[in-house]
Parts: C-alpha cells; structure tokens; sequence
C-alpha cells in the first residue's frame, strides 16, 4: 500500500512540474518583447491645417508619429472588461493600421498583441475599423476589437474644404479645395 501512495505522490509531483512548466512557457511566451507606452504629444492639427493655407498648399501630410499621437490622446485603454492597453504603437501601411499593443489581463498577465484596422475618413474622423487579431502567432478573433472613431479638428468653413484624403505607408495625405474669395 505504502509502495502504490509513493507512486501516486511522485507521479502527481512530476505532473505538477510538467504542467507548471507549460504554464511559464507560455507566459513567457506571450510576454511583450519590446517596452511600450501610451505617452504622446499633443499636435495641433488645426494649426498644421492654418499654417498648410497660409502657404497656399493644400495638403496636410500627417505623419505616422502624428497619428500615433492623436490614437494615444484618443485611446481608451480598457480593451475588454478584464484587459488594459499599458503602451502601443502604430504603423500606416497604405490603408491599413498595425498596432503592437502590449495588455495586461486581470492587472497579472502582461501580454504581447497586434491588431490591423482597415482606415476611413469620415465627416472629419479617422475611422479605424477592426480586421486582424493575434496574440503572437496565435491568432484571435477580431470581434474583441471596436470600431475606433479618432476625431481629426481641422478647419471647416466655406473657404476650405476636404477634396481627398489617401492613405500612404508612414502618413495620411489630406487633400484640400481652397475657394478663394477674389
């Protein structure tokens, strides 16, 4: 009898090492690889907008940092009930946005993700529609994400309106009608 609890007690002590050694494998695994945060600067869109009429040029280049910066200020960093955004960064890829976000789940578990968002404009908005969800390699499903609305101020009167907007890799080209009064 003695001989059969031994047994049991050693088998059940390796099986508790296995499986703790799955579960830190996979922590390990998901972990964030590179340190991000969810600081920005502010950007004046508005100005930039000002500044592109006074030179007679109408196109506003909004660069990739600018539009990191405008998500992060916009950001909502509670993901899901359970899972916080602790840092991001954003890159344009023609009409098309991957975020690295690096989440905590339940405030334990830091994890690594990237989600791709298809872009739109919309009445002066930067519409960030979900399309791609992956823990790593392991892919999820994009139904997690929301629809993101990144509200863009820029000038809006009878003097200048928007013609176009283009998504480019690295920027976003907005591309103005100026009606002159003379």
């Amino acid at each position: 009898m003695g001989r059969v609890f031994k047994r049991l007690f050693i088998t059940l002590v390796v099986l508790v090492i296995i499986v703790g050694g799955a579960i830190w494998g996979l922590l390990r695994y998901i972990a964030p690889d590179q340190q991000l945060n969810l600081n920005y600067s502010p950007i004046d869109v508005k100005q930039k907008a000002l500044d592109m009429v006074k030179e007679l040029k109408p196109e506003l280049v909004l660069t990739e940092e600018d539009v990191n910066n405008l998500i992060k200020k916009h950001l909502d960093p509670i993901i899901k009930e359970d899972v916080r955004v602790e840092g991001a960064k954003f890159h344009l890829v023609e009409d098309r946005m991957i975020a690295d976000l690096n989440v905590t789940y339940r405030q334990k578990i830091p994890a690594q993700i990237r989600a791709e968002y298809g872009l739109k404009w919309e009445d002066h908005q930067l519409i960030l529609e979900p399309k791609d969800l992956s823990l790593k390699s392991i892919r999820l499903p994009s139904d997690i994400l929301e629809k993101v609305s990144i509200p863009i101020d820029l000038p809006a009167d009878e003097v200048i309106s928007i013609k176009d907007v283009k998504f480019e890799t690295g920027q976003i080209r907005v591309k103005f009608h100026m009606k002159l009064p003379f």
